[in-house]
């Protein structure tokens, strides 16, 4: 969310309570509502449908991306290896894994050998801070194959933020977060796999010390042809070397072409400082490789609501800015405005403060094929009255806030009707990975969502917050979630890797969360907090490994349970329950089958010890099935 974080709002309830065992359970058969009426059931009868193996979940898996990530750390180096590491404000809590490679020195390298014929390299990385925050270049060496190639200029200016919200560039305010940008090069030869790439820090390569988180490689296809009867804008004057501004050459472009008509943006970089406007007309690249639009804060922008422009449809370049602040009253974003009827697809957005942030109401926008990195808030985000709308097929890494989130602010209205599908999400280093704030008939299904939360949240939220519309029916299906969650710092506990938050309003969904699978949580898997939350029903979900808890229940609501195991468990593992909830009669759990390792719950401390990965296989947690209970 672009909006201001979150302070602490609810101590939770310490208070005493029993743990829960099962000769207290009661149950119904098949439970199909948290409210359904309870009759004993013998114990012989809880360990017999115990034995039942429940269906695996499978979860999703996330975008289908051209490239191969390759983690620095899996790599030759004779750099140090860190991490894993989940503390606040550390390098390798911020890394894809939560480790990387940090070289100090001349001659230290990591070489990485493609396992894909590649004729590009990407490459994650942080160099450090200046003690003024001053932006500062840093060359860096790379050979391929043990031959020196041109030199890498890496930079602090996208990275290293302070301070609490908004955030600033100034070291003395503390809290340093935002470490990581990234780098990449198109090269003139296709390189066949096993091809080693050495990043190596040579005698003129000045900075103190260079971190390498991981490298994608990529076989890039050849730039596409201009588009028969379209305008190109180096026809109407645009310099494709990206010193003169060419914005005047776009909006002639744009002119030229009429309603209806394609603009081409053919292959080099266009100095563009601001916004381009667009409606009823195509503008599409020769690829985001090859087409690049830069400038201080360029953007792509459709009508204002309520009159949202129609039938807009971009494709095949990039977007690249110079945004190095946060400020939530500039609209300084790659895709903006209301655009109805439209698509937005196979376009790389980076340094912006949002890659696409969309002010509805407005219906029917696709996004397909992106690749969202390095922005200061969030990758995507519907706000207000979107429907009908979908963001599919897309990679978003290494966003200052929500990776894709619908924001259904009840000034504008709800986002309903909308898909977010197969995407591969990462490392967003202040809220959540996905993120639904109010709005209803919405699907979250098919995503592969890891190492998300570091701050503040974690891999797939929905809440009631942010002044939203009523939270209606959410399809979240097929989903998995990986190291998703950390410490949140105001409220002093984990943040689940799936969590439901009913802030101002009571949930009443339904919440409908199936084949879900969430791996290595640093805290907690699932987690209730604030409010009231019902309707919740987890159906096939498999949690393997969490630093503390199954269950993490902190309110009031509701949640049927069917098919949902828990192994790696670290509070089982030490021979405690599985999972937390203090709230004794207010928070009804109803088991309807499969369950396992998840259950009982008691009421512990909300802030154990957590034990980060690699997690232990084994659980003691004992499994009871066919019971309906309240928390305590």
């Amino acid at each position: 969310m672009s909006q201001k974080i979150r302070t602490l709002r609810r101590a939770s309830g310490l208070a005493g309570g029993a743990v829960l065992m099962a000769s207290a359970l009661t149950a119904t058969a098949a439970a199909t509502t948290p409210a359904a009426t309870a009759t004993a059931t013998p114990a012989s009868a809880l360990t017999a449908a115990a034995t039942a193996t429940p269906a695996a979940a499978t979860g999703g898996a996330g975008a289908s991306l051209p490239y191969t990530e390759v983690e620095a750390e899996s790599q030759a180096t004779n750099g140090s290896v860190i991490g894993p590491g989940f503390a606040a404000g550390q390098l390798a809590d911020e890394a894809s894994g939560r480790k990387a490679v940090t070289l100090q020195g001349t001659g230290r390298y990591v070489t990485f050998t493609t396992p894909v014929a590649t004729n590009s390299i990407d490459f994650r990385y942080s160099i450090p801070d200046t003690a003024t925050g001053s932006v500062y270049n840093a060359p860096l060496s790379l050979y391929v194959n043990g031959t020196k190639q041109p030199d890498f200029s890496l930079t602090n200016a996208y990275s290293w933020y302070y301070g609490t919200y908004p955030f600033t560039n100034n070291p003395s305010n503390g809290k340093p977060h935002h470490f990581y940008d990234e780098v990449h090069r198109l090269l003139s030869s296709t390189y066949p796999a096993g091809t080693t790439f050495k990043l190596q820090v040579d005698s003129e390569d000045t900075a103190s010390a260079y971190t390498i988180d991981v490298a994608d490689f990529e076989k890039v296809a050849a730039p596409t042809s201009q588009p028969a009867g379209s305008v190109s804008v180096t026809g109407k004057g645009a310099d494709p070397t990206g010193v003169a501004d060419a914005t005047a050459a776009f909006n002639a472009a744009i002119a030229a072409a009429g309603a209806g008509g394609t603009v081409w943006i053919p292959p080099g970089t266009f100095n563009i400082p601001g916004h381009i406007a667009v409606n009823d007309v195509t503008v599409e690249g020769a690829g985001m490789w090859y087409s690049t639009v830069a400038g201080t804060a360029p953007g792509f922008y459709g009508n204002a609501a309520p009159n949202p422009s129609t039938k807009v449809h971009l494709s095949n370049f990039a977007i690249s800015g110079n945004v190095q602040i946060r400020n939530d009253s500039a609209q300084v974003n790659g895709i903006g405005g209301a655009m109805s009827n439209s698509t937005v697809s196979d376009i790389w957005i980076e340094h912006m403060k949002v890659g696409a942030w969309m002010d509805g109401p407005m219906t029917n926008l696709s996004f397909s094929g992106m690749r969202i990195r390095d922005t200061i808030a969030d990758g995507v985000n519907l706000h207000g009255g979107v429907t009908g709308s979908t963001i599919t097929d897309s990679n978003v890494r290494n966003t200052g806030d929500d990776g894709i989130a619908l924001w259904a602010d009840a000034g504008i209205g709800s986002d309903s009707q909308d898909t977010i599908s197969n995407n591969t999400v990462q490392l967003q280093q202040l809220a959540n990975g996905i993120a639904g704030y109010g709005g209803a008939d919405n699907t979250i299904t098919g995503n592969r969502v890891v190492d998300s939360g570091i701050s503040q949240g974690g891999g797939i939220h929905i809440g009631q917050r942010f002044s939203s519309t009523p939270v209606g029916l959410y399809t979240i299906s097929d989903n998995t979630m990986l190291r998703d969650g950390d410490l949140d710092p105001n409220w002093k506990f984990g943040v689940g890797a799936l969590w439901f938050d009913a802030q101002q309003a009571t949930i009443t969904g339904p919440l409908n969360v199936s084949n879900a699978l969430i791996q290595q949580s640093p805290y907690e898997a699932v987690q209730w907090i604030q409010g009231t939350v019902n309707g919740v029903s987890l159906d096939t979900v498999t949690i393997a490994g969490t630093g503390t808890f199954a269950f993490q229940d902190q309110t009031g609501g509701s949640v049927v349970l069917k098919n949902v195991t828990g192994t790696g468990i670290a509070q089982a593992n030490q021979g405690k329950t599985p999972s937390y909830s203090c709230d004794a009669g207010s928070f009804k759990i109803t088991d309807a089958g499969g369950n396992s390792g998840v259950l009982p719950t008691s009421c512990t401390t909300t802030s154990p010890p957590p034990v980060f990965p690699p997690y232990p296989s084994a659980t003691t947690a004992t499994g009871t099935t066919g019971t309906t209970r309240s928390a305590s």
